[in-house]
């Protein structure tokens, strides 16, 4: 004769149940992290001019005469900004921020670039290309690579920056 099953001890029931609740718990946790973080980093953030730009880092590296300026924070922490600068004002900012006690040669820190490059690299800007537009490329003080592209004809910049 065949005996019946027994049922799982109370104590297998208890264990399996703290478990899930832990992971149930858990799963919260990182849910709201998670969300904390998308909103931080995940959510562009427009300004009308440099002053109100959060964080400091990212003003740092903003000229001052920038406006309509919108910044997207990279986790952990790069980030790219598009703002409207006028080509004289963007020169007087890198001479100001990257000069480093010499002479800024602009004319050789700027390049052209062809349709095809301007359009592989930054394609995604949207922009019409033309002869113009220029590539600026800087190390800062903190040793992070700070890129720039400005179309002189409509003063939109885009920057992008790695930080170290």
């Amino acid at each position: 004769m065949h005996e019946a099953p027994h049922p799982p001890s109370e104590s297998k029931h208890s264990i399996l149940g703290c478990f899930l609740q832990a992971l149930g718990a858990a799963a919260v946790v990182v849910a709201i992290c998670a969300g904390a973080l998308y909103l931080y980093f995940g959510v562009d953030a427009h300004y009308d001019e440099r002053g109100g730009v959060a964080p400091d880092r990212g003003r740092a590296l903003i000229p001052p005469a920038a406006t309509d300026i919108t910044l997207d924070r990279h986790f952990p922490i790069d980030h790219e900004a598009w703002f409207t600068v006028e080509q004289e004002d963007l020169h007087a900012f890198f001479a100001r921020h990257y000069s480093d006690d010499r002479d800024l040669d602009l004319n050789s820190e700027r390049r052209g670039m062809s349709r095809e490059a301007f359009e592989e690299r930054y394609g995604f800007l949207q922009w019409e290309w033309h002869e113009g537009i220029r590539s600026y490329g800087y190390s800062a003080r903190n040793g992070g690579s700070q890129t720039y592209v400005h179309d002189p004809a409509t003063g939109r910049t885009y920057h992008f920056s790695r930080y170290w």
